[in-house]
């Protein structure tokens, strides 16, 4: 029923008190916990239900910097130390196990670390050495076996998480990495049972013969701060990628892209106050643009609604969603509770009944007023 809402109204209630710029946020599939990452070194772990259902409120003097709906104050439930080789290390990315069995997160030397969370909180399990700057993005796959990177040495990695090994690079990027997202349409439960059913294999993905790592999703995109934007089928090494092009005369900078829920479109994020818009089957040239007023300063941080209908876009002066159906009359709203500051992440659960922004630069440009705002959705 939410999925297939016309419209959303979102407002912001709580704030996750910090005192400095938050690169990075992740949360369990259910939102039962939410972590973020920045500037301090610190990996915080909030117990987002508490949270939202006002078990710690702000006092006065907290709430003076809020927008009036703003009067829950985040419920911290613990965090550790992001240190690399024994010093602090600012949290440029992380991406969490969906129950927050583990957590990696990306180092600013360009090592990965996996930590434990849910047993012996904080423990680094393992590190993933390999990129040579700071990782700016990590994904684990949707079956969880995988985990992809993206760092400023411009490299996309995919690692096998069962044996910790590099499985292959994807070549194409001429600058830093800003986005990564699987299509999320494919349903990894149906690939696996597809796979190994012996009653009828002519239904199964094809793959290349002798290729060795598996994955349950073969569309990744990655997207870059040059402004490219890149599709790749993971299932063929040896496939030259997708490529999305800007349109004629746009400056390079694309700090964020996601997908529709549907999988269909992609969304990419501009420096001069626009969305790109394309479609998935239909060449290489945006379909549309979305153009924000001409202050509103880059976008920074773009996530969908599933409703396909709805974007969450942000930039510099507020946070925003599209009406992406609406023709005639105003198409967008404004969110209350951001402005002037560089939003890092935009995150929406898959029901979109909560949503979690942050503001950060990710150490790229911009300046950040520490802000991190949790808001509920609502059908309308």
């Amino acid at each position: 029923q939410r999925a297939q809402s016309r419209r959303y109204e979102v407002v912001p209630t709580a704030a996750l008190l910090n005192a400095y710029q938050i690169h990075t946020l992740t949360a369990t599939a259910d939102m039962r916990w939410v972590f973020s990452g920045g500037a301090d070194g610190y990996i915080k772990r909030w117990d987002f239900a508490a949270t939202m259902n006002g078990r710690q409120m702000m006092t006065q003097g907290q709430r003076h910097a809020h927008v009036d709906s703003v009067s829950k104050a985040g419920v911290m439930a613990g965090y550790w130390e992001h240190s690399d080789n024994d010093v602090l290390s600012p949290v440029f990315s992380m991406d969490v196990q969906a129950q927050a069995l583990w957590l990696v997160s990306g180092m600013q030397s360009g090592r990965i670390a996996l930590w434990s969370v849910r047993h012996d909180e904080g423990r680094k399990l393992h590190v993933l050495s390999k990129h040579r700057q700071p990782v700016s993005v990590l994904r684990i796959s949707p079956d969880e076996r995988g985990l992809v990177s993206g760092a400023w040495d411009r490299a996309v990695l995919y690692w096998d998480l069962d044996s910790g090994r590099l499985a292959r690079s994807f070549a194409g990027h001429a600058s830093q990495i800003s986005s990564i997202a699987f299509q999320p349409t494919w349903d990894a439960a149906k690939y696996n049972a597809l796979k190994n059913s012996p009653a009828d294999d002519s239904q199964a993905p094809a793959e290349n013969e002798g290729f060795d790592f598996k994955t349950p999703s073969p569309v990744l995109m990655t997207a870059s701060i040059d402004g490219q934007c890149l599709l790749w089928d993971v299932r063929m090494r040896a496939a030259l990628p997708h490529r999305f092009d800007p349109p004629p005369r746009t400056p390079p900078w694309a700090a964020s892209a996601c997908w529709s829920p549907d999988g269909k479109r992609i969304f990419v994020g501009r420096r001069n106050n626009t969305v790109d818009e394309y479609e998935f089957n239909q060449g290489n040239q945006p379909v549309r643009s979305l153009r924000l007023p001409p202050n509103s300063g880059p976008v920074t941080a773009l996530a969908a609604l599933p409703n396909n209908r709805s974007l969450i876009c942000c930039s510099t002066d507020n946070v925003r969603m599209w009406d992406l159906d609406e023709q005639k009359g105003v198409r967008f709203m404004v969110i209350p509770g951001h402005h002037g500051s560089t939003v890092s992440c935009a995150l929406v659960d898959e029901a979109a009944r909560f949503m979690v922004t942050a503001c950060g630069n990710r150490g790229w440009d911009g300046v950040s007023n520490n802000v991190c705002l949790c808001y509920e959705i609502e059908s309308v």
